[in-house]
């Protein structure tokens, strides 16, 4: 027998389980499938999340699921450090097993409907990619699904998309990240996210990412598939601070996965398909901090397929919706794409420092091409980390600043 329903989720994911519950509270009949058993694992995440963002969340994050705070970001290269704190720079971190669950419970609880070990391998396709029926491997056997709405929250994979007839690359699109939650390290500060940039990550970055005074997530990512990723990391945990804070350190959990950088589309909206999450590259560079971002999504799109099911509205809405609450930090972020995959090869000290610079909001966007392009010798770089780190000054109005941008964005956006 088919199964018939307004949308269909595919994926429980924070993204997935956001519009499910969107979708599912404002009246559309909602399934949410989930390929596998327990949602939320393996944990393939650095689990941090930005504060700066938690204003712009459709709903409240209950405390008990913030685990530990950090109330400094820390940048590392060549042996230079600077360190910026503030509410903008503040991290939370998330238990995503616990939390992806609590998300996909919520769903429920707004009335969506979740199958789990329910795999899609199927869809039926009218002309162009209007979505007619699913189908969908269950414990019980094969089932149709028939959809009026499809949401595709099924990550990296992009198993939605394939079925499409589209050819997502990972290789030319993401970065690879190897990482592990280590025990038993001697954190030079349990309070700081610690951020390295160098040849040992190409185009991205290296973290040590507290979850409480004695374990953290460790990891390198890179953009540079000539390069093994394996030597990347061991190269970085010979770096004399990294060393001497995890040496001692134990591993408890590998949380390796991939985080998108480019896109696999031009698109986030085909027909009657809305596309959340990392499948449509909804995160934030240069950190990939996506979990809050694809929340923000997917609760548009949960919204947008309701409103649609109700002849409220069209789905090609679904993008400007976006826009309008987080459309700037998102524009923010594209433009840095081409720079981290610009700088993946370079070896040149002046290129990381460089980086950190812009990382680290010590110069803008236009000062580092600036810089670039006057071929600005290393020396002179490194004396402006120098200066910034110690002015009593420059951290105060920057955060002036960044604080009263962040509150005209805030208030756009309601």
């Amino acid at each position: 027998m088919t199964l018939t329903c307004d949308v269909l989720v595919v994926g429980a994911g924070p993204g997935g389980s956001s519009a499910a519950a969107a979708a599912a509270e404002a009246g559309a009949h909602t399934i949410m499938i989930e390929r596998k058993s327990r949602v939320g694992v393996p944990v393939q995440c650095g689990e941090g999340i930005g504060a700066y963002l938690l204003p712009f969340l459709p709903f409240p994050i209950p405390p008990e699921q913030l685990i530990w705070t950090l109330n400094e970001l820390t940048f590392w290269a060549e042996e230079l450090s600077t360190a910026r704190t503030g509410k903008l720079w503040t991290t939370h971190l998330l238990n995503r097993a616990a939390f992806d669950a609590w998300l996909a419970r919520r769903a429920e609880e707004k009335g969506a409907e979740v199958l789990r070990e329910t795999e899609l391998i199927a869809l039926t396709v009218k002309t162009g990619y209007t979505v007619t029926s699913a189908t969908v491997k269950t414990p019980a056997g094969i089932r149709e699904i028939a959809p009026r709405v499809v949401i595709a929250a099924d990550g990296v994979d992009a198993t939605v998309l394939k079925l499409l007839g589209f050819k997502p690359d990972k290789q030319t699109t993401c970065g690879k990240v190897l990482s592990y939650e280590m025990a038993h390290l001697q954190l030079r500060s349990p309070r700081s996210f610690q951020v390295f940039l160098g040849d040992f990550a190409p185009g991205v970055y290296a973290y040590i990412l507290p979850k409480s005074r004695t374990t953290a997530n460790v990891g390198v990512g890179t953009i540079v598939f000539d390069r093994k990723l394996r030597e990347c990391y061991d190269a970085f945990m010979e770096l004399p601070p990294v060393r001497a804070q995890v040496g001692t350190g134990t591993l408890v959990q590998d949380k390796s996965g991939w985080a998108p950088i480019r896109s696999f589309t031009e698109h986030w909206v085909y027909d009657n398909v809305l596309l959340v999450g990392d499948v449509a590259n909804q995160n934030f560079k240069p950190f990939v901090e996506g979990i809050i971002p694809t929340i923000i999504c997917g609760d548009r799109a949960g919204k947008t397929a309701a409103d649609f099911i109700r002849g409220k509205g069209a789905l090609d809405i679904y993008p400007d919706r976006v826009r309008a609450t987080i459309g700037p930090l998102f524009a923010e972020s594209d433009q840095l794409i081409p720079i981290l995959y610009e700088l993946s090869t370079s070896k040149d000290p002046r290129d990381h420092v460089l980086r950190l610079c812009l990382f680290a909001s010590i110069i803008s966007l236009k000062q580092f091409e600036h810089l670039r392009r006057a071929d600005t010798d290393y020396r002179a770089i490194q004396g402006i980390v120098e200066r910034w780190t110690r002015s009593p000054f420059r951290q105060p109005v920057a955060d002036l600043i960044e604080r009263l941008g962040f509150w005209y964005l805030l208030l756009k956006s309601r």
